[in-house]
């Protein structure tokens, strides 16, 4: 990845601890979650877990509330987490500190390569640790509709998650050796795997999922009175045909190893943007939710020369602070 490298050095600072082969915590109910008190230039996460948030120079998070009497929480998976970010003052929950002149510190409630199930039960396991809560905004949507096309999501009551695999071969080799559990959690090689199904059925279980759990949020909110966002998250191919020159760069030379294209180029089109949009408005108008499609807000307002985006989906420093200021003006 020498281009990437060379634009985004501090990159580097996520690679042995936050990706699917770094140091994963195992968690009973949660599955897996970042680790526990890391430092670094680049990211810091708390006795918990969770990565800290900067405000008027100091660093607040979940576990370490500081004199925070209330917050505002933004909730999703990595790109609340903040990858792409080359340090806790860059992500999306920061910026928002530093642009947000009302009372109540954002938090940093992301989860990296979190399904919508895991989000809700992060919320629930912790909601005990946390002040007043004022607003919720999740900023969230991709990973299910990602995860919507595995054939093992028939098999599962909510949704299937990353580290599917991992999981399984885990509890195969260390259940005891009992069939029936093999038969649980293993398929049998010579029954063939299902076929994935189609992309209309990927948005419709995705949007299904989500709308779920989303009702599970509005139920927790309640508790504390918060208002509640739903802004589904944006992907650059939802943003813009084509992206910066340094975007263009990049996503080049991560599709030479297989990049997200490869994997999920059916997904970019800009009409599976509006098809999975519509039904999670509908759904989250229902239950009284706002709800904002994040991609043709950034479409509206991106130049063509901005670099926002470091990968497919993340962010760029730039990119977080540009996406912060539109959150703001969504909600």
């Amino acid at each position: 990845m020498k281009i990437r490298n060379e634009l985004a050095p501090y990159l580097a600072g996520y690679e042995e601890k936050f990706t699917s082969k770094g140091d994963i915590r195992w968690l009973p109910h949660l599955l897996f979650f970042h680790p526990q008190s890391h430092s670094s230039e680049v990211v810091n996460t708390d006795s918990i877990g969770f990565r800290y948030a900067t405000a008027d120079g100091r660093s607040y998070s979940v576990a370490d509330l500081g004199d925070a009497d209330s917050v505002r929480l933004l909730a999703g998976s990595s790109t609340v987490f903040g990858i792409g970010a080359s340090s806790d003052a860059w992500t999306l929950p920061s910026r928002l500190n530093s642009r947000d002149a009302r009372p109540g510190t954002w938090l940093n409630f992301g989860g990296r390569s979190f399904n919508s199930t895991q989000e809700l039960l992060l919320l629930t396991l912790y909601r005990h640790m946390l002040p007043k809560v004022d607003e919720i905004v999740l900023f969230s949507g991709f990973n299910n509709l990602s995860l919507a096309r595995m054939p093992q999501m028939r098999e599962e009551d909510h949704g299937t998650f990353f580290q599917y695999t991992t999981y399984q071969d885990i509890f195969a080799q260390h259940g005891k050796a009992k069939s029936s559990m093999r038969g649980l959690l293993r398929r049998e090689k010579e029954v063939p795997a299902p076929a994935a199904p189609s992309i209309d059925e990927q948005i419709a279980y995705a949007a299904d999922l989500t709308l779920r759990h989303l009702s599970g949020w509005k139920a927790l909110a309640s508790t504390w009175d918060a208002k509640i966002t739903y802004m589904l998250q944006p992907l650059s191919g939802w943003v813009r045909d084509q992206g910066s020159r340094e975007e263009e760069m990049i996503f080049d030379e991560l599709e030479q190893h297989g990049g997200f294209a490869a994997m999920y180029g059916d997904i970019l089109s800009r009409e599976v943007n509006i098809e999975y949009a519509a039904m999670l408005e509908r759904g989250a108008k229902e239950m009284g939710i706002d709800f904002v499609n994040f991609s043709p807000v950034l479409a509206e307002s991106a130049q063509p020369d901005q670099w926002l985006f470091i990968d497919r989906i993340h962010l760029t420093d730039h990119g977080h602070d540009f996406v912060a200021g539109k959150i703001l003006e969504n909600i």
